[in-house]
């Protein structure tokens, strides 16, 4: 998993060091900031084609393409639509969950809640951690994305 989001390593080492050093704010920090990576990486999977790749194309891109009929979806979405419709309900809950405690300024993420208990920073990073292994392993290769749309 680490070799297909290699641009997250940091942030993975981060939280897990902030994590195990009671330090639970900079933990969910960065769980967001990896978790962001893996998100603009299943944005770039289903053709996001924003100039601000992130959580709001990716999740404007989704629903997008889940708003359609199963019919009326092309073959790439007709081919992938479980995957999608799962992820864009794990995404869904992690948004609605922790990341709308947050903001978003200059392109960096900024906690605007400092108040995270050790249960509450290790679930957030256990879900990262479940999130970024489900795309590790369901996205093809990055050198396939985009090719069979």
């Amino acid at each position: 998993m680490v070799t297909r989001f290699n641009n997250a390593t940091d942030d993975i080492e981060e939280l897990s060091k902030c994590f195990a050093l009671s330090r639970y704010p900079a933990c969910v920090y960065h769980s967001l900031q990896a978790t962001e990576i893996g998100i603009i990486e299943l944005g770039r999977f289903i053709g996001v084609a924003d100039p601000k790749p992130g959580w709001d194309a990716t999740r404007n891109a989704l629903k997008k393409i889940l708003a359609k009929k199963y019919d009326q979806r092309n073959a790439f979405e007709q081919a992938h639509s479980a995957f999608i419709e799962q992820i864009n309900g794990t995404i869904e809950a992690l948004q609605t969950a922790w990341r709308n405690k947050i903001s978003h300024a200059e392109g960096r993420l900024s906690l605007i809640s400092k108040e995270f208990s050790a249960e509450v920073a290790e679930e957030i990073m256990l879900a990262t951690r479940a999130f970024m292994r489900r795309l590790g392993l369901e996205l093809p290769p990055k050198s396939e994305v985009g090719i069979t749309k």
